[in-house]
């Protein structure tokens, strides 16, 4: 049976560290700049990416460079510096859109593998089928299909298919949109979105400016284009049976706690189906810990066929996040537990550990100290020892609730 990667997204050194201890066999990532489609994450120097594909590669985690924006003229001459520096560095795959991109590399580094992005659109086999003649050697499905058209895509063709499982859905076709351009100049084909769609919005009619009328009575706004996020995870045996290479999980500008949630959560799913594909069930730990971290309301998306109104959510008020990060392991010493703040922690509050095997464990915070002092309220990145109920691995993560008075400003 074919083994398909959990892929997670990598917008920065932190977030790679985590997918590789959390149980990532593939990154995907870019670096600063208009070259891939997320020039808003923080992503990675091109001095930066030598480490970051090194400390994958030690960690068996192959490494896939986004360079998906559809490039002018003006860029080409960086873009081949970009081709040839990863190239020397190793990466395992290149992510493009455009033909011409596509082109550059097979002239530049023929060698190296090419993965398609969904920002290519492809929906049907031909389509497969002509990329692969031009070098394409995985091509990233269009999120707009259902499983029965992925099935029959992976029926005729031979070439290496990815989906995506997890993460935000542009309202657009496969991210190809011009409302954030038009608003506020700039593209999200150049990875500069604003997202728009996320904006709430009433109707002004043009000889009456300034008097909104409400498209539904709800404080006179709507959100006419906010996509539920996709979540497949309560379909997987039929994502399984697929046949795909790749189960790739959105978010290069989420949080490692994210990342760490949502790679632990698929990993143990497809490990489970491939145990045992008969008795396969979606346990509800699973849907529990994957409703912990920020999200929109999940739905999935136009796998099981196309979405209604079901799709979006018209009454958004904000990412739901039942959970946000607490501290980061960074050092364990003389039976101590060394950790980074990441929030204001408060001695008695209830913290849980994310244990990269699985375990998932609550505990006090009790007796902090910050060297000889001890602390009974912690500042967000200061560092502090406590003895914990367990011994944790450099760069695991603790989780706390929100609790009343907290804030959610993280994805």
């Amino acid at each position: 049976m074919k083994i398909p990667e959990i892929l997670a997204p990598a917008g920065n050194m932190e977030a790679l560290q985590t997918a590789c201890l959390y149980g990532a066999d593939a990154v995907y990532l870019g670096v600063k700049g208009e070259t891939n489609l997320r020039a808003g994450a923080r992503n990675f120097s091109l001095e930066e990416l030598g480490q970051a594909v090194s400390l994958a590669h030690a960690s068996g985690v192959r490494v896939y460079f986004t360079l998906n924006t559809y490039a002018h003229d003006s860029q080409m001459e960086l873009l081949a510096e970009i081709i040839l520096t990863v190239h020397a560095f190793g990466v395992d795959a290149i992510i493009v859109s455009d033909i011409g991109v596509l082109s550059l590399i097979r002239e530049l580094a023929p060698d190296m593998p090419v993965h398609l992005s969904t920002q290519a659109n492809t929906v049907n086999s031909r389509a497969v089928q002509a990329w692969a003649k031009l070098g394409v050697t995985r091509v990233i499905l269009a999120r707009e299909l259902s499983h029965g058209e992925i099935a029959r895509i992976r029926e005729n063709t031979t070439t290496e298919l990815e989906i995506f499982v997890h993460g935000s859905v542009c309202i657009s076709i496969s991210g190809r949109c011009l409302i954030s351009n038009y608003l506020c100049g700039r593209d999200a084909n150049q990875g500069a979105c604003t997202q728009p769609c996320r904006w709430d919005y009433a109707l002004v009619e043009r000889t009456r400016p300034g008097e909104y009328m409400p498209v539904v009575e709800e404080d006179g706004n709507s959100y006419l284009y906010n996509s539920r996020d996709l979540c497949l995870l309560p379909v997987m045996d039929t994502v399984m049976g697929l046949g795909a290479n790749g189960l790739k999980i959105e978010g290069r500008n989420k949080t490692a706690l994210y990342i760490a949630t949502a790679v632990w959560v698929y990993r143990q799913a497809r490990d489970a189906y491939l145990q045992d594909p008969q008795g396969f069930r979606v346990q509800p730990v699973w849907m529990d810990e994957i409703g912990k971290i920020s999200n929109r309301g999940y739905f999935t998306g136009f796998f099981t066929g196309k979405p209604g109104h079901e799709g979006i959510d018209y009454t958004f008020r904000g990412y739901i996040q039942s959970h946000h990060l607490a501290a980061k392991v960074i050092g364990v010493k003389d039976g101590m537990t060394v950790l980074e703040a990441r929030n204001p922690l408060i001695e008695g509050m209830e913290l849980e550990w994310l244990s990269s095997k699985g375990l998932r464990q609550r505990f006090p915070l009790r007796d902090a100290a910050i060297g000889a002092e001890r602390r009974t309220h912690i500042r967000p990145n200061e560092i502090f020892e406590m003895k914990t109920p367990f011994v944790p691995r450099v760069g695991e993560l603790i989780r706390k609730p929100f609790s009343e008075g907290d804030k959610v400003v993280s994805r």
